[in-house]
């Protein structure tokens, strides 16, 4: 059969001759049993598929098909598969079927190309492939971090299937089925749209579903909350007690320690015994998103000018403003002693606020159990800490500010959303109509 041979003298006497399949170019019809006697170097080449052939190497015996390229017309060898993951009956059909390729004139290394690109991008084109990799790496992660989070709880069916197969239908269907309120549903479904409409950019999908899903109606003029005089007067109320509620338990403690003998703390004799007060009189005053006073640096305050910038950009240690964009802010008389009292009393030289824990910013939650408590105690149940920045914005409208100075003090994107703080003026509307009497 062209099977190259080796002679081999046993003890007793015996010689037999054996095909050699230690040889580099041995050729006969490719079994198991002589591709499992392969040894490293050797090759066989099959008589019944020409170009089929094993080669034995130090990753394993390996099955290839060499044949002129149709399209080139060099000579090409087109790896196959491994000896262990194919049998040598599979390998041979493999290698028919790259034959018959090969005189339809197609190149099977380039149809192997193809199949393993496709294989790739359906891979790379579900929606966790593109959270994971493609998305967050193009996406500030103040908006990646939520965005993925709402995917992950509100479409975890969908994650693994590739984006091309999820339909306007199947988002409409998601729409009327989500027991939220519809303006959460369309925060989710905003989300969505950003993710996909980049999928499209990054040639993973050819077109986006969701021009095709409107967007549910909502109360546009919702009731903003906002502080009444009455309740800021039972907010700052809270606020002076709790720090004398400090200073007492901080003075019982020097007692204590005095009493046995151990080196006792100072005495609480700033105007402020932690960071909540100043940080809620600050906003109130300034109308800052509870992440731009995590974010405020000490080189964002010119006290001179009494300025403050908010800036747009974020940095290795904090997220920068929502809209991206910088804004200045000039500080009231309160908001201008607040700065200043807290910066002497602290010496903070990088953030304004850092975690009293970590020295760091601060994480969204940082103050959530400190501000929980102090809004029950004022009574305040229904009021969040971004509610003092919707009073900030409340009280300008009814002083009669004008909306293009409230959209810049805010740092709102658009008019629309500065004009809803007209909405809370009842004394416009009466002069209003007053005007018809």
């Amino acid at each position: 059969m062209g099977v190259y041979q080796r002679s081999i003298v046993y003890s007793f006497g015996y010689t037999i001759v054996t095909p050699d399949y230690t040889n580099a170019m041995a050729t006969e019809k490719l079994t198991e049993s002589g591709v499992k006697k392969l040894q490293l170097g050797g090759e066989l080449r099959d008589v019944e598929v020409k170009g089929f052939f094993c080669r034995a190497r130090k990753a394993g015996r390996l099955f290839y098909y060499s044949y002129l390229s149709p399209t080139s017309g060099k000579r090409r060898n087109i790896s196959v598969g491994r000896h262990g993951d194919l049998t040598v009956f599979d390998a041979r059909a493999a290698a028919k079927l790259m034959a018959a390729d090969v005189a339809k004139g197609i190149d099977p290394a380039d149809k192997q190309k193809e199949t393993i690109e496709k294989a790739n991008r359906e891979k790379n084109s579900t929606l966790r492939a593109f959270l994971e990799n493609g998305y967050r790496k193009v996406t500030p992660k103040k908006t990646a971090d939520p965005a993925i989070r709402s995917m992950e709880i509100h479409f975890e069916d969908w994650l693994d299937k590739p984006m091309a197969k999820i339909t306007a239908w199947d988002v409409e269907v998601w729409k009327r089925a989500h027991k939220g309120k519809p303006s959460n549903a369309n925060r989710i479904l905003s989300s969505l749209r950003g993710i996909l409409t980049k999928a499209v950019k990054a040639g993973l999908l050819d077109k986006s579903p969701m021009p095709d899903v409107k967007q549910l109606k909502e109360d546009k003029n919702k009731k903003i909350r906002y502080l009444s005089d009455d309740e800021e007067v039972r907010l700052r109320k809270i606020l002076n007690e709790r720090q004398d509620k400090q200073r007492a338990e901080r003075n019982r403690y020097i007692l204590w320690c005095e009493e046995r003998k151990k080196e006792p703390p100072a005495p609480m004799v700033d105007q402020f015994t932690d960071h909540i007060k100043p940080m809620v009189l600050l906003t109130l005053n300034t109308g800052l998103r509870l992440g731009e006073v995590f974010n405020l640096l000490v080189s964002d305050i010119n006290l001179p000018a009494r300025i403050m910038t908010v800036r747009g950009e974020a940095d290795e240690d904090t997220t920068g403003a929502k809209s991206g964009q910088t804004r200045q802010i000039p500080l009231n008389d309160e908001s201008f002693a607040i700065i200043t009292a807290w910066l002497n009393q602290t010496g903070n030289q990088t953030l304004v606020f850092p975690s009293p824990v970590s020295g760091r910013r601060f994480n969204d939650s940082g103050i959530k159990t400190a501000w929980t408590s102090v809004r029950e105690a004022a009574g305040l149940l229904d009021f969040r800490f971004h509610d003092l920045r919707h009073t900030f914005g409340t009280r300008l409208a009814h002083k009669r500010v004008d909306l293009v100075t409230i959209q810049e003090l805010m740092g709102h994107e658009s008019l629309d959303t500065t004009a809803r703080y007209l909405h809370t003026s009842l004394e416009r509307k009466f002069e209003a109509v007053t005007l018809l009497s």
